[in-house]
């Protein structure tokens, strides 16, 4: 029979010996709870927060839900700038944990800087998918924030996976042996609950749910309602005892919330038809499966609460479902959610109110990922032509897609649709013009990299507009992750200046249509052409009028650019103050550019240096290794890498397989035709085939790469190489062009002896001297005028040169 006397099933019950457990969070870097739903990981943490924590510590804390991983790292790096904002901003830069990135992040991590006693909780980690979870969270427990303390509550993992998350002093880990209930306290919380056990009905229990607390609360349940435990699993247990006891309307409210990954009160009382009071009064009262996020102000489903009902969802009929998602998505909608917008709408098959969206293009890309692609695609391919001429203006935003995900003849086949669409679609003439003016900016890409044929469709967009269009963001990459601007431009032997005298007149069309976006290509481009010259002088003038200009206008890609050239300058001079400065400098913009096609610039940029300065060991392992591909760039930019690996195979003797990879290097240098590759790649083929004893091959080798450059007098990569090929120069060019190479070469030799060569900087004697009166780095950074990260640039190489580990240590230097 049901009981009858005064319950209170909502009780909270913690195990005193879990409490006491969980005091060794204060103890540990790190504190991994790991068991599945339902062992009440999460309200035991927050329990304790709540009243173990009489110091007050800050406790930051996200649940991760169905966010896509990207989402989830800005997330992660936005908590860790929350104590650290330096160390927040280079995990955003270096990007998600993969196979390039964990060296980097792993340094980054131990970096961590945190002044005060700080809690970081992560929950539901598990529902993260991020490469090799268990290797990152080894590098988490190994995090350098000596009053930081990160506690992970997530599902368990596999004994493999475990295999690189040992014991060690730095973690501290609870299995589900700590979380689940013993005897004594299965009867304490019954009892509190006002259901004392017998003995036989304790040992019951305790089989059914072996101290699974939210098998312990379904249980309980069922004790109330039929006076006996329910028999089989959890997914039973809930179909049977919580389901089963709701309301037809508590069932419809949940099934319609649950397509979100959270949600708000008022979206839930959209989805009950309640007041907003009696809808916060409904999702308290299942509060041991709904649970509130004061934080975010929202509310979050337990996971098997959710699994339930994604199950239970899936057998409602199809027309049901889809009256879900429209709900749905208008209310995501009105919260300005992009994201589930789109996603609501695309599974009702309501494509129709995605095009009357306000959809731009930076807005669209910015949701593309991995669920999105197949999305987009089969929007643009299967919406009738009727629907497109009712909504013409999402055309060439959604179209803008195609060129992001590489879908180019795609891109060219919907070309011709939009243009048709154009014409017949009941808009004024004007705003005709404005559609076709944004299709002839994003049909330039298609151009690239054609300067005069790419400005021809820019001056044809800009006429059409009458203004700026809104298709490009300045806040995107110009460079499509290049460090050189020249790389990307030459194209044609003979023709630089051509091509620089174009880019003068060409580039401010294109900056009055897309408000600035790569202010200062045109200036980079003619420094790197000074540069290869031997014309040091007009190419540093240049250089800091670029980096100036570009960073008016905040694009930080062309300040790249600017920076690395300095650099190249600086090991021509022997300028190892200026070397220094633009390595820090290229470090803490590549920190602050947090465009994914930049994501491995500063790899490209610091490896090309690494090599000509004989540090071969410091180029990124994927350069190092030739694991070139789509996964990392963009096929514009990854000639340029191509340069870099192709040195370190020369450099290796592997002459045989620098022979192979050049070809492939050759090939798709092709595609854009870049001169620049293609020259070192047969200045290095050279250099392969003499060793090989094949000097006939190798003088001809030479000779097509000098034919390109020196039309247009570009001796650099030749001086660069010089060692190589000097032997085999006088029967490739003139005597007076080998004289300038030869020149050339000579101070690139000296500069570098000259950087090479031991002892501190003046910079770096200056911040010896700062230390030495007791300044912290960001006070360093104030004195000086540079920024932390620079500071911190110096520091290392003091440590290095002087062979010291600490600032005390350099304190007590006698120089």
């Amino acid at each position: 029979m049901p009981r009858t006397r005064q319950l209170k099933q909502d009780v909270r019950y913690y195990p005193k010996a879990l409490m006491e457990k969980l005091e060794n969070i204060k103890s540990y870097p790190m504190t991994l709870l790991e068991a599945d739903s339902g062992f009440g990981k999460t309200t035991a943490i927050e329990k304790f927060f709540e009243t173990r924590n009489p110091e007050s510590f800050p406790v930051y804390k996200h649940e991760f839900h169905s966010e896509t991983p990207a989402e989830a790292w800005r997330i992660f790096c936005a908590m860790i700038a929350r104590f650290d904002e330096e160390s927040g901003s280079r995990l955003t830069v270096i990007g998600m944990p993969d196979e390039d990135t964990m060296p980097e992040l792993a340094r980054t991590i131990r970096a961590f800087s945190c002044d005060r006693e700080t809690i970081l909780f992560l929950d539901n980690f598990q529902l993260w998918e991020i490469y090799r979870p268990c290797e990152f969270l080894n590098c988490l427990s190994d995090h350098g924030g000596e009053k930081l303390h990160i506690v992970v509550a997530t599902h368990p993992y596999s004994k493999e996976d475990r295999k690189v998350l040992p014991q060690s002093s730095r973690l501290y880990v609870l299995q589900e042996e700590a979380l689940a209930f013993q005897k004594e306290d299965t009867d304490a919380y019954y009892r509190e609950a006002g259901l004392p056990l017998t003995g036989i009905q304790l040992e019951e229990v305790m089989d059914l749910t072996e101290g699974w607390v939210m098998a312990l609360y379904i249980e309980m349940t069922a004790l109330i309602n039929t006076g006996k435990f329910e028999q089989g699993g959890m997914e039973a247990l809930m179909q049977k005892t919580f389901w089963g006891n709701l309301s037809k309307d508590e069932k419809d409210f949940l099934l319609g919330v649950s397509i979100f990954p959270t949600f708000t009160l008022s979206q839930a009382a959209a989805f009950s038809g309640l007041s907003m009071e009696d809808t916060k009064n409904r999702l308290m009262e299942k509060r041991f499966f709904i649970r509130y996020d004061r934080e975010n102000s929202c509310f979050t489903m337990h996971t098997q609460l959710k699994n339930t009902l994604a199950e239970l969802f899936s057998l409602l009929p199809e027309e049901r479902q889809v009256e879900i998602y429209l709900k749905g998505g208008e209310l995501a909608e009105k919260a300005g959610d992009r994201m589930n917008t789109l996603r609501f709408y695309y599974r009702a098959g309501a494509w129709e109110r995605l095009y009357a969206m306000p959809l731009t293009s930076y807005n669209i890309a910015d949701t593309i990922d991995e669920t999105t692609t197949p999305m987009i695609l089969d929007i643009m391919e299967h919406t009738t032509h009727e629907m497109k001429v009712r909504y013409p203006k999402s055309l060439v935003p959604l179209a803008f897609t195609l060129f992001f995900l590489g879908q180019n003849e795609e891109l060219l086949r919907q070309k011709d649709e939009i243009e048709a669409v154009i014409l017949e679609c009941a808009v004024s003439e004007k705003e005709k013009d404005a559609m076709r003016g944004e299709l002839e900016l994003l049909l330039s890409f298609l151009e690239y990299n054609r300067i005069d044929a790419m400005s021809a469709r820019h001056r044809r967009a800009l006429e059409l507009l009458g203004g700026p269009a809104s298709l490009i963001s300045t806040k995107s990459t110009w460079t499509f992750g290049s460090p050189s601007v020249l790389y990307m431009y030459w194209r044609e032997s003979g023709k630089l200046d051509e091509e620089l005298e174009q880019m003068d007149e060409c580039m401010p069309y294109y900056y009055r249509l897309s408000k600035g976006h790569g202010t200062g290509a045109e200036l980079i481009m003619r420094a790197e052409a000074h540069l290869h010259r031997g014309e040091t002088d007009d190419a540093e003038i240049l250089c800091h009028r670029a980096i100036f200009t570009s960073d008016s206008k905040h694009q930080g890609s062309i300040s790249q650019c600017g920076v690395f050239t300095l650099a190249r300058l600086a090991l021509l001079r022997g300028d190892r103050e200026l070397l220094e400065n633009s390595l820090a400098t290229l470090l803490d913009r590549s920190y602050r550019n947090t465009e994914d096609l930049c994501r491995y610039t500063y790899d490209m940029a610091y490896g090309y240096l690494s090599l000509l300065s004989g540090k071969p060991e410091a180029v990124a392992p994927w350069l190092a290794e030739g694991k070139i591909d789509d996964k990392r760039l963009v096929i514009m930019s990854q000639p340029f890498a191509h340069i870099i690996y192709g040195r370190v195979l020369l450099e290796q003797k592997e002459y045989k397989k620098l022979l192979g990879v050049s070809e492939y290097a050759l090939g798709i240098s092709s595609i854009f035709l870049n001169l620049l590759p293609q020259v070192y790649m047969k200045i290095y083929r050279a250099q392969a085939l003499a060793a090989l004893g094949k000097t006939k091959e190798a003088k001809e080798t030479l000779g097509e790469a000098l034919a390109v450059s020196l039309p247009d007098r570009m001796y650099l990569p030749f001086a660069e190489n010089y060692e190589g090929i000097k032997k085999l120069l006088p029967d490739c060019c003139e005597q007076e062009e080998r004289e300038t190479i030869a020149a050339l070469a000579r101070m690139l030799a000296v500069g570098l002896e000259t950087i090479t060569a031991q002892g501190l900087t003046p910079r770096e004697l200056e911040i010896v001297r700062l230390i030495k009166q007791g300044y912290s780095y960001p006070a360093i950074a104030k004195e000086l005028h540079i920024a932390v990260s620079t500071v911190k640039s110096h520091v290392k190489s003091i440590f290095i040169k002087t062979d010291t580990t600490s600032q005390m240590q350099i304190a007590l230097l006698d120089l």
